[in-house]
């Protein structure tokens, strides 16, 4: 089945068929037996993975292809839809299915995949408690990403539902709605201060959307209001986009922190610039790890990780990775969760094959983020990480920057996207 074909047919109905036919029972023993426990007692070696996204489906794909575990990954959407490169979706210069991918590989290799929400999580029984039943587990990888702190900006919780953020998977088929129905005027966009999901990604938005305005003759204008007094990552390459190529289109606002929402009166508040009218806004709230993560008592905001591996501080049987992940000291995007995968998958075969934590390798994720500036032109940044020994702390080891936009940078981004893709998901 292909992606078009896929997103044509019921897909959650199909990923729910997929998941009862690997776990031995039928679909309507699995939805309407509503059994206490999906999977019966794990005999050993049950590996469980809560979220489906960049860091989670590679700890499945690396961990099959190691062998000696049973891979269970719980997650709610049927399919996956990338947030890296979803910018490009939103100007409308790619199509949804060039971002939009199903599990099927995954699960023809072995992985039994559960579409159910999971709900709470149990440690000291281990056990995850999901919308269909309970599953048992020897260690659990928990990625499910972020949620947002939506309370940070008085009056936007009671009008969320009206104004997607686009942050995470699925939001941006509505963001874009509200986008193509924007005939011209105010167009706000509020970026707030660190740390959130993706660092570039506001100010890639914000330089592609001026590029649609543009493109189609709409008379509107984006203002940028921004938490921050600098774009936090390729401060140079943003700004100048701004200005050579979207003056009439781009206001960019520094030191600008969004406070509230008046929906009914078309107005956001800042703490010290006054208020700003719109005709439509994509207001950006602060950030937090997935709400699980409080839930199971693994942290507040964020996770911590008992560095320099990725198990839970104080259980060694729960690895972190991806967003939830508070502190280690890389950003919070794709590539990093993905790499962060591969190092998980590594440290869980190494348990597996009877190893001790402390006799995996140690390593630490890199990192490489490309920007589009424009239809066809990039910029980028990158960083390797590594485990300082001597001083017990992670240092970034190499770093990389190109702010010049080039349209070699946007094929290298394209062919990033589906390398990657392609390491997930078997195809691109």
């Amino acid at each position: 089945m292909d992606r078009r074909d896929f997103l044509k047919k019921s897909a959650k109905g199909a990923a729910l068929a997929a998941a009862s036919s690997s776990l031995g029972f039928s679909f309507a023993q699995a939805w309407y037996g509503k059994s206490p426990n999906l999977l019966g007692e794990a005999k050993g070696n049950r590996v469980v993975i809560i979220g489906g996204g960049w860091g989670g489906t590679t700890v499945a794909r690396q961990l099959l292809r190691s062998g000696g575990a049973e891979v269970v990954m719980i997650e709610q959407n049927p399919f996956f839809i990338s947030c890296p490169m979803s910018n490009l979706y939103l100007a409308g210069v790619k199509p949804l299915d060039f971002i939009t991918f199903e599990y099927s590989e995954a699960i023809s290799e072995g992985m039994i995949f559960i579409n159910e929400r999971a709900l709470e999580i149990d440690r000291d029984s281990k056990v995850v408690a999901t919308s269909a039943g309970n599953v048992s587990y020897d260690y659990l990888v928990l990625s499910p990403g972020i949620d947002y702190m939506n309370e940070s900006i008085e009056g936007f919780d009671e009008v969320a539902h009206l104004m997607p953020v686009g942050f995470k998977p699925f939001e941006h088929i509505a963001l874009r709605r509200k986008i193509e129905n924007f005939e011209g005027g105010d167009f706000i966009i509020s970026i707030p201060k660190p740390p959130y999901r993706c660092p570039p990604g506001p100010y890639e938005r914000v330089a592609m959307l001026a590029w649609y305005l543009k493109e189609n003759l709409i008379p509107g204008k984006i203002t940028v209001l921004d938490a921050n007094n600098n774009p936090l990552a390729k401060a140079n390459g943003f700004l100048a986009a701004y200005d050579e190529l979207y003056g009439d289109y781009v206001e960019y606002i520094p030191n600008a922190d969004v406070i509230g929402v008046d929906y009914a009166a078309k107005t956001v508040k800042t703490a010290d610039l006054g208020d700003f009218s719109f005709d439509l806004a994509n207001i950006i709230p602060q950030m937090k790890a997935g709400g699980i993560v409080q839930q199971a008592g693994l942290g507040e905001r964020w996770a911590n990780i008992a560095l320099p591996y990725f198990t839970a501080e104080g259980d060694d049987s729960v690895y972190l990775l991806g967003d939830i992940v508070g502190n280690l000291p890389v950003p919070k995007s794709g590539m990093i969760a993905n790499s962060e995968g591969h190092i998980v998958a590594k440290q869980l075969a190494d348990r597996i094959a009877g190893k001790t934590k402390e006799e995996s390798a140690i390593e630490m994720p890199s990192n490489i983020c490309y920007s589009f500036v424009n239809e066809d032109e990039g910029i980028w940044v990158s960083a390797d990480y590594g485990w300082n020994v001597g001083e017990s702390k992670v240092d970034r080891t190499a770093s990389g920057l190109d702010e010049a936009r080039t349209a070699a940078n946007g094929i290298l981004a394209i062919e990033w996207a589906r390398g990657l893709w392609g390491d997930m998901f078997g195809k691109s």
